[in-house]
């Protein structure tokens, strides 16, 4: 049986599960600024509260339609080992003209299974609620005070 070139990001031909800076190594050279390892953990408990209240959403084309047409303001995770590049090289460009703090995690399989996804997602956007109020700020604050690509 043939894995699937989705499995093979975070598992190896022998089932070996990769560590956090390995799976960076796999990341686009677009992928800044590039989450922690401990900021990434912080980011998926985050997306997994905000799915489970309705707030958060993924796939590229709701996301620009969130931050253009509804100003909605949040936090936008992307997948750093997206192939092809150009599927979500316009996001950063979006989020840095209506100020809404990105970032970059590791891996696509992580990202849609921290927001109980079936597959992987490209990217996340994940708005503020009362619930997980004190979380969202400080990711928030963590995620725009990462220092921007030039």
């Amino acid at each position: 049986m043939v894995a699937h070139d989705d499995q093979l990001d975070v598992q190896g031909s022998e089932g070996t599960v990769y560590s956090y800076e390995q799976k960076v190594q796999f990341a686009c050279p677009i992928a800044h600024p590039m989450a922690s390892e401990k900021l990434a953990k912080r980011l998926f408990k985050l997306a997994r509260k905000a799915r489970r209240c309705k707030k958060a959403d993924s796939g590229i084309k709701s996301i620009v339609k969130a931050i253009e047409k509804k100003n909605a303001s949040g936090i936008v995770l992307l997948a750093g080992d997206i192939s092809p590049i150009d599927t979500i090289t316009h996001i950063p460009i979006i989020c840095e003209e209506h100020h809404v703090p990105y970032c970059y995690v590791a891996s696509k399989v992580d990202l849609g299974a921290s927001t109980s996804s079936v597959g992987p997602l490209p990217a996340t956007f994940i708005l503020r609620d009362d619930e997980y109020g004190d979380l969202y700020d400080k990711c928030y604050s963590a995620v725009d005070a990462l220092p921007l690509p030039i």
